[in-house]
């Protein structure tokens, strides 16, 4: 039997297409990408990826990713229609304390409100077994180029269930809300910082009116700046 020589490329060709087409796809429809862009909420690039890289599934109103080197946990990401939403959890080593992150995705802007809160009351002395056993942390507010911190008063947020419009307006009106800058001592207070990205080296500056500090570089992997814990811990 002959086997016409176009047929059988036609048949390599599509042989080769399938395979790149299931490493891209991957299982249960996660695409393979080098990493995730949170400010565009989007995979980027598909050619040549590295490790780590990351897993990305959309659905009609929900994203799950997956990082190569951490795929016990799969983060999801809700549309709320105005902005995106995820929750994190960060690990601590005391048994009683849960330190968790939420994030809200707008307009090119990543806002982190962090808290703590103690989950076990055995733990806990008569007096903060009264007490309320959430704590407000911080606000966390990025950009591509920026980084502002808004250290905040214990009641700031009081919708533990929906805290997004009192985030949002706290974030808008910080200069009014948060007079100091940086002074410790004061229950409301802010921070500015500036990034600056060279190659895979990232930088920080903290910023003061028209003062610059130099405050700490990272090398970055093939992750990018994706590659963090939530809130500011990855650069130190």
């Amino acid at each position: 039997m002959i086997i016409n020589t176009n047929i059988l490329k036609n048949i390599y060709l599509l042989m080769i297409l399938s395979m790149l087409f299931f490493q891209m796809k991957g299982q249960n429809g996660y695409v393979k990408y080098q990493t995730f862009d949170e400010y565009k909420m989007e995979g980027v690039g598909n050619k040549k990826i590295q490790c780590p890289y990351v897993l990305v599934k959309k659905e009609a109103d929900t994203i799950f990713v997956i990082k190569s080197n951490d795929r016990e946990k799969k983060i999801k990401y809700i549309n709320k229609g105005d902005y995106w939403y995820t929750k994190l959890q960060i690990e601590e080593e005391l048994p009683f304390l849960e330190t968790i992150c939420e994030k809200f995705i707008y307009n090119d802007t990543i806002i982190e409100y962090e808290y703590f809160y103690i989950h076990k009351a055995g733990y806990l002395t008569d007096s903060l077994k009264r007490s309320n056993l959430r704590r407000n942390s911080g606000i966390y507010i990025h950009t591509k180029k920026d980084c502002l911190i808004l250290s905040i008063a214990r009641d700031d947020i009081k919708n533990y269930d929906n805290p997004f419009n009192e985030i949002k307006e706290l974030v808008t009106n910080y200069k009014e809300i948060f007079p100091y800058y940086s002074p410790g001592f004061q229950p409301r207070w802010y921070t500015m910082y500036e990034k600056h990205t060279e190659g895979n080296i990232l930088s920080i500056y903290e910023i003061n009116g028209k003062n610059k500090k130099y405050v700490a570089s990272k090398q970055m992997n093939s992750l990018g700046e994706f590659d963090n814990k939530g809130i500011l811990a990855w650069w130190y």
